[in-house]
């Protein structure tokens, strides 16, 4: 089971529409026929192998040949047979969002059971993907309870981390590269196994290792990093690339840089081969920027300038089969407004750019609130639409926090907010609206609390987390919470760095 990692930032969204398809007439006119469309073609679902969803949520469809108009997603389990037909908002020719149906009002779906799913446009039907169905409550984020398990070795906050899979479904590992120390920014790079119940670590190797051979090429903090793998890019089955771009090099820099390095991570051990600094560097020098990696591209949005300001620029570049890049792409659909420190994910051809923070001159490790703004559009083969400010924002106006991912939910927390700092305001979970109602791209946001046991009560900022690519037993998500410096306020120096990482036990 793969879900999205930002975190990669999911959703409808009103498109152009494309060249429609006209039949070619008989007689004698000459002249050539046009191209008749390409018959649909899904790659994965929630860029899964093994695809997992509650009914009644929406799951996400990539693939090719889908078109730019709404033709029909097909949902079959023995006799049971559901045509559902997504909004236009929801459907592009690379992407569509679609709600896995209950049944078809007469007869339910039996959970948990399999699902076979196709698309159909006017060149045809898809091939069939199955999907895992699981009981609609087997996640809600309202239901989370959260651990500790291995810490990280020394204290770390602005540092990257991504969890990459295995060769099987129940294999995975975390690595993690550079940060600040509290003294220094670091070149270090960690990495451990990963499991299905969100725990680090086995008997073999129950602490993390050290990449002394192949640390980062620099010391870097507050930096992007993001992975991909055959479920996500045009790599070989089984091949790994982990990526880090931008960030700061020394604690007293108020400029990042444009440096993109990549490294390959062996899908069987976890080992994180030698570092290379790609020529398709960043556009711009930048450090708190956001990535994401999504059907083959990677996406890249704010950041901080040389010159210590926010900016709103876009930038893509296609991933290539050696898990190189290619150019990048300025787009022409540059976020609303400048921000650095967000978060950012990309689901059913749309990304999502959630709070961050707009001020200028503001220190990385410092505290400083953001603003709560959601904007999204669409990310079409790199191609990034124009922005829509969501109709909802979220409740806080949080900067320096970290985003999770699963069955069309999303929750941010953690980061620099207005408000208490002992856990009240520390998390908040939307839904993907997938008709995309009135620019309701996400829905409203609700808190989660701490006397509930909701949040894991961290009180953290420029921690690093991420959806692990494994589901537990019982196909819940799970979700880790790695390092980051005390909350002690809003604004100034925060308190001491952590090297705990949290982990959500239930459900």
């Amino acid at each position: 089971m793969r879900h999205h990692r930002s975190l990669t930032a999911l959703g409808p969204i009103a498109f152009m529409a494309g060249v429609t398809f006209l039949a070619s007439c008989g007689g004698g006119g000459g002249g050539s026929s046009p191209t008749p469309p390409a018959q649909p073609q899904i790659q994965n679902i929630n860029s899964s192998t093994t695809p997992t969803s509650p009914v009644n949520l929406p799951i996400e469809i990539n693939g090719s040949g889908f078109q730019s108009a709404p033709g029909k997603v097909t949902f079959v389990q023995g006799s049971i047979s559901v045509d559902v037909t997504p909004a236009a908002s929801a459907w592009n020719d690379t992407g569509i969002v679609a709600q896995m149906p209950a049944g078809n009002g007469t007869s339910n779906f039996t959970t948990p059971g399999t699902v076979n799913v196709t698309v159909t446009t006017s060149a045809g039907t898809s091939n069939s993907v199955p999907v895992n169905l699981v009981p609609t409550l087997s996640f809600n984020p309202s239901a989370m309870s959260w651990s500790t398990t291995v810490p990280l070795p020394m204290p770390l906050a602005g540092l990257g981390a991504v969890g990459v899979p295995g060769l099987t479904t129940a294999s995975a590992f975390a690595v993690v590269s550079g940060g600040f120390n509290g003294v220094a920014n670091t070149s270090t790079v960690f990495a451990i196994n990963l499991n299905q119940d969100g725990t680090l670590g086995n008997s073999a190797n129950a602490s993390w290792t050290a990449i002394t051979t192949n640390p980062l090429p620099a010391a870097l903090a507050h930096h992007a990093m993001t992975e991909a793998d055959n479920t996500n890019s045009p790599v070989p089955l089984g091949q790994r690339y982990i990526y880090v771009l931008g960030g700061q090099i020394n604690s007293t820099d108020t400029g990042g840089t444009n440096t993109v390095y990549m490294a390959p991570v062996d899908a069987t051990t976890g080992a994180v081969g030698t570092w290379t600094a790609l020529t398709s560097t960043l556009p711009q020098p930048l450090f708190g920027l956001c990535a994401t990696v999504h059907n083959g591209y990677l996406y890249v949005a704010g950041g901080i300038s040389t010159i210590g300001v926010p900016v709103n620029t876009v930038y893509s570049a296609p991933i290539n089969s050696n898990g190189t890049l290619g150019t990048w792409t300025t787009s022409s659909n540059s976020l609303p407004s400048a921000r650095a420190f967000g978060t950012m994910f990309v689901f059913g051809g749309v990304i999502y750019y959630i709070d961050g923070d707009p001020d200028s001159n503001i220190l990385p490790n410092d505290q400083n609130v953001g603003d709560p703004r959601v904007y999204y559009a669409s990310a079409v083969r790199g191609v990034v639409g124009a922005w829509t400010q969501n109709a909802n924002s979220t409740i806080h106006n949080r900067a320096k926090g970290i985003l999770f991912t699963a069955y069309g939910q999303v929750i941010s927390g953690e980061g620099v907010y207005t408000g208490s700092i002992t856990g009240s305001g520390e998390m908040e979970t939307s839904t993907i609206n997938a008709n995309n109602t009135t620019n309701v791209a996400l829905n409203s946001w609700n808190g989660l609390t701490g006397s509930s046991n909701q949040v894991p009560k961290a009180n953290v900022y420029n921690a690093a987390g991420f959806t692990s690519p494994l589901v537990s037993v019982t196909n819940a998500p799970r979700f880790l919470i790695l390092g980051g410096q005390a909350l002690t306020g809003l604004t100034g120096p925060g308190g001491a760095i952590s090297s705990t990482v949290y982990y959500n036990n239930l459900p």
